[in-house]
C-alpha cells in the first residue's frame, strides 16, 4: 500500500473535497496524512488519516480572516481585495507550507502529495529537481483557470472561441490582463519565492498552478469544461466529486409535498455567502410566490433568519440543509451562486440551474452553465425578483435546457471520481517506481 499526504488551504470548499479522497484512499488500505488548519482536525480524523496542523503562522479560523486583515475590507474596489488575498493569503502561506511538509516527510515518505489548486506552498518542491521530491498532485476544485489560445482570460466570464479572430483576442486578452491586473501579484509571487531560493515561475502564476504538477485531476467531467486544443497531458477530467451518501436522515413532515406534481425550485447561496438572504433566497421566494404549481426550497447554510420565516409565503419551506443525495433527485430547476460542488451535483442528476454568481470564480462558473445549455447566467451576483421569476419559469418551460443537463447528466455517469483518482496515484506511483529503478 502507499502512503499520501493530502495538503489543503483551509477553506471548507478546499478542503471537503480532499477529505472526501483522504477518506476513500485509507478505505483502500493506503497510509494517509492529513495538513490544514487545526479547526479540520477531527474532520480529518474522522476519515481514517493521520492529521497534522499548519504552523501558528498560517492556522487560523477561515471565519475570522476579516478580522485577521482588515486592511482588505478598507481597498476600494474588488479587483483590489482579490489581488490582496492572493498575496498575504496564497502567496504568504507558501514558506509555512513548505515547511509544514518538509517537516511531515522527514517521518513520513510520502508517494504523492496531494493538494488542492490554490495550495502554493509545493512551488518550491515544483521548481527544483525532480528526482529531489515525492511527485505533486493538483486537484482541480473550481472551473478550471488554465490559459488558452482557445479561451478569453479566466475571470472575465467570456466564452471560450477558436476561430482565428477568437484565438487572437485570447492570446493578447491574455498577455495583456495578466500584465495589467495580476503583475505585482506575479512579482509578489516571484520576490517570495527568491527568498527561498527557488526560481520565478515559469508561467503566469495561475497556470503555473495546473502545469507544474505531474497530474492535475479536474473535479468534473470534460463536457463541462472549455475545449482546449493545447491542454497539457498531465490535466484529466475525472468527474464530479458529489457528497457522500447521507446516513439517518429524518425527513422533515413536508417531505410527501415533493411528489405531489408541483415543480420543485431550489434555492441556495451556498455554505459561505449565505450572510444576506437578499441576495438570492430573498427574491427567489418573492418571485415564485402565489405560484400554486411550483414549490420552492430555500437552504439557508446556516439558522434561518427570523425575518425570512416570518414572511414565508405559502409555496415555500426553509431550512438550514437538506442532503443533497436526497433532495435534487426531486427537484426540478436549482436557482444557486455558482458554487461548483453545487452545480456539478446538480448537473450529474440533470437538473437545470438559474445562476447568479459574483465573487471569487463564481461567474466563470455560471459561465460555464450557459455555454453548456444546462441553464442561465443571470451575470451578476443580486437579481431582482422578476429577472429570477422569468429565468426560472424558462429552464422549467424551455426542454432544450432539460435535454442539455440530461446530457450532461450522462456524461457525468461515466466518471466516478474518487476511484479515478485512486488510480491515477496509483498509476502515477508504478511510473514514479519504474523512473526510480532506471536512474
Amino acid at each position: 500500500m502507499a502512503r499520501y499526504l493530502i495538503a489543503a488551504t483551509a477553506l471548507p470548499g478546499h478542503v471537503l473535497p480532499m477529505l472526501a479522497i483522504a477518506q476513500h484512499l485509507v478505505g483502500l488500505g493506503h497510509e494517509v496524512r492529513v495538513h490544514t488548519a487545526s479547526q479540520f482536525r477531527a474532520q480529518a480524523e474522522a476519515t481514517g488519516a493521520s492529521f497534522t496542523a499548519f504552523a501558528p503562522a498560517i492556522d487560523y479560523d477561515y471565519r475570522q480572516l476579516d478580522q485577521r486583515f482588515p486592511e482588505r475590507q478598507r481597498l476600494s474596489s474588488a479587483h483590489a481585495q482579490l489581488c490582496f488575498g492572493l498575496k498575504h493569503f496564497f502567496a504568504d502561506a507558501m514558506a509555512p507550507q513548505l515547511a509544514g511538509l518538509r517537516t511531515i516527510l522527514r517521518d513520513f515518505d510520502a508517494d504523492a502529495i496531494v493538494v488542492d489548486t490554490m495550495f502554493c506552498g509545493t512551488f518550491p518542491l515544483l521548481l527544483g529537481h525532480r528526482e529531489d521530491r515525492s511527485a505533486i498532485v493538483a486537484v482541480g476544485i473550481s472551473a478550471l483557470p488554465l490559459s488558452s489560445c482557445d479561451t478569453a482570460f479566466f475571470g472575465t466570464a467570456l466564452p471560450p472561441s477558436s476561430t482565428p479572430e477568437g484565438r487572437q483576442r485570447n492570446r493578447a486578452m491574455n498577455a495583456n490582463l495578466k500584465q495589467a491586473m495580476f503583475g505585482d501579484v506575479q512579482r509578489y509571487f516571484d520576490a517570495l519565492l527568491a527568498r527561498s531560493g527557488s526560481p520565478a515561475l515559469p508561467d503566469f502564476f495561475i497556470d503555473a498552478m495546473v502545469k507544474l504538477p505531474d497530474l492535475y485531476l479536474q473535479l468534473t467531467a470534460e463536457s463541462f469544461e472549455y475545449p482546449r486544443s493545447d491542454l497539457p497531458a498531465s490535466v484529466r477530467f475525472v468527474g464530479p466529486l458529489l457528497a457522500p451518501a447521507s446516513r439517518d436522515f429524518t425527513p422533515p413532515d413536508w417531505w410527501h409535498e415533493l411528489d405531489d406534481g408541483r415543480s420543485v425550485v431550489l434555492v441556495t447561496q451556498g455554505t459561505l455567502a449565505n450572510q444576506n438572504p437578499a441576495q438570492l433566497i430573498g427574491p427567489t421566494l418573492q418571485a415564485l410566490a402565489g405560484d400554486k404549481n411550483t414549490l420552492v426550497i430555500a437552504t439557508t447554510g446556516g439558522p434561518v433568519p427570523p425575518g425570512l420565516s416570518a414572511n414565508l409565503p405559502a409555496n415555500a419551506r426553509v431550512l438550514p440543509f437538506l442532503p443533497y443525495d436526497r433532495l435534487l433527485p426531486k427537484v426540478h430547476a436549482m436557482v444557486t451562486n455558482g458554487g461548483y460542488g453545487s452545480v456539478n451535483h446538480a448537473l450529474s442528476l440533470g437538473v437545470p440551474l438559474v445562476v447568479a454568481g459574483t465573487t471569487e470564480e463564481k461567474p466563470e462558473i455560471a459561465a460555464r452553465v450557459a455555454w453548456s445549455g444546462a441553464g442561465i447566467n443571470l451575470g451578476g451576483g443580486q437579481p431582482g425578483a422578476r429577472q429570477i421569476g422569468d429565468a426560472v419559469r424558462k429552464v422549467l418551460g424551455e426542454s432544450t435546457y432539460r435535454r442539455r443537463a440530461a446530457a450532461l447528466r450522462e456524461d457525468f455517469a461515466r466518471h466516478r471520481a474518487l476511484a479515478g483518482i485512486a488510480e491515477a496515484l496509483e498509476m502515477l506511483r508504478e511510473t514514479t517506481s519504474a523512473y526510480a529503478e532506471m536512474a
